[in-house]
């Protein structure tokens, strides 16, 4: 499996672009005419849907980027295109990064439970009494 390569920069622009974004009340449309805001974007939204987004926002940019080279296009509406596809973009990726640290989170503790029980296993009778006798004498202290 490959490791997701979410570093601390592309956290800081996450987060920068998500600010933005919720103090301008900003939406983003899904294919079918949704609107999402920042926060569906970020927590409910799948990463199936945010890449339909972002592949939508590929193809208006494109086309408004191969438009008629003789119409004044409006820039800062093009400009607002690819911050939002940079901002899909980037949630997907942090979205990918919290899959693989809870899966990784989640084989660690199924590993330290197999180890444990396999120690466990692997103790004489003897150990065993050991730490019995130990854990008398402790309540006996009180």
């Amino acid at each position: 499996m490959a490791k997701i390569n979410f570093t601390k920069e592309h956290e800081a622009k996450l987060d920068a672009l998500a600010v933005k974004m919720l103090k301008e009340n900003g939406i983003v449309r899904t294919s079918m005419g949704q609107p999402l805001n920042i926060v569906e974007l970020m927590h409910t939204t799948s990463i199936t849907t945010l890449n339909t987004i972002k592949a939508n926002l590929a193809k208006q940019i494109q086309k408004k980027e191969e438009g008629d080279e003789w119409v004044e296009t409006d820039s800062s509406a093009l400009d607002k295109m690819k911050e939002i596809k940079d901002l899909v973009n980037l949630i997907i990726g942090w979205k990918r990064y919290n899959m693989e640290v809870a899966e990784n989170k989640a084989k660690k503790a199924e590993l330290t439970k197999k180890l444990a029980e396999l120690k466990e296993s692997t103790k004489t009778p003897q150990d065993r009494i050991k730490e019995m006798e130990d854990a008398l004498a402790e309540l006996e202290e009180f």
